[in-house]
């Protein structure tokens, strides 16, 4: 396989992934907002520092997303009590269910509609036994 066919894949298996897990997303909700989600559902509350220095975008564009983010009451700000400077930001116990429940979803159904449900099972056997050997992480618990 090429590097450019696995980065394609990699794009393709990230986009069902994204697909699955935020189903429920408002569809106004930007890739950004979306991946600051996705942090915030692995890391647990965070200083915007830290999302920023996490998913590399700039801290102004973190900043906004999670305003608007806390206005459509998918995220909360607390006063950090060591730097009353800054806050963390975290999901709200709705939307970390909502998210919780979404990741759980299995992918087999997903996959069986692109490549039936023989091949479907084959590929995520495949990709966890590629997982296994990669040493991808199940996520674990945020800090709260």
């Amino acid at each position: 396989m090429r590097a450019a066919t696995l980065h394609q894949l990699g794009r393709r298996l990230s986009g069902l992934a994204g697909d699955l897990t935020h189903a429920h997303s408002d569809k106004a909700t930007t890739p950004g907002e979306l991946a600051i989600l996705d942090d915030l559902l692995l890391h647990g509350r965070s200083a915007v520092r830290d999302i920023t220095g996490r998913t590399g975008f700039a801290q102004s564009h973190v900043s906004a997303s999670l305003a608007k983010l806390v206005e459509r009451g998918q995220v909360t700000w607390e006063k950090n009590p060591k730097d009353a400077r800054s806050r963390w930001a975290d999901l709200t116990k709705g939307e970390r269910a909502v998210l919780e429940a979404a990741a759980a979803t299995l992918v087999e159904d997903a996959l069986s509609e692109q490549l039936g449900r023989a091949d479907a099972e084959k590929l995520v056997k495949l990709l966890s036994r590629a997982a296994k050997l990669l040493d991808v992480k199940k996520p674990s618990a945020p800090r709260r």
